[in-house]
């Protein structure tokens, strides 16, 4: 007889058939807790992939959104820019006037996206 047939044997003499029962039983109940466990995990699991995909379309649309109308504030500051420019070289003691009276704010400027400033 064999190293693990012998000790498997032996185990077995020392309890009697109904604690055997019992553990197995109890290893029964563990296991089906165990695959509800499981299917309950996949499940949401599968709930938390659908919901990700679903709010990642609307994330992406929304910077998608964001970018476009960062853009078109980049156009519009840069024609008022231009617009200034061309008032102060047409009427520069105007101008000067105008920016004693009303200096311009202190804006940081955003330099992520320099390439799309002119067009």
């Amino acid at each position: 007889m064999s190293v693990p047939n012998h000790l498997a044997s032996q185990l077995l003499q020392l309890k009697s058939d109904q604690e055997i029962e019992e553990i197995i039983k109890s290893q029964d109940e563990s296991l089906q807790v165990y695959k509800d466990t499981q299917q309950k995990l996949e499940a949401f699991n599968k709930f938390s992939q659908a919901r990700y995909h679903n709010i990642h379309k609307h994330f992406e649309l929304h910077i998608k959104l964001l970018k476009e109308v960062k853009g078109d504030l980049n156009n519009v500051f840069g024609k008022l820019r231009k617009i200034k420019q061309q008032l102060a070289s047409k009427y520069p003691d105007e101008m000067n006037q105008v920016l004693k009276t009303y200096p311009p704010p202190r804006v940081e400027e955003d330099d992520d996206d320099d390439d799309d400033d002119e067009t």
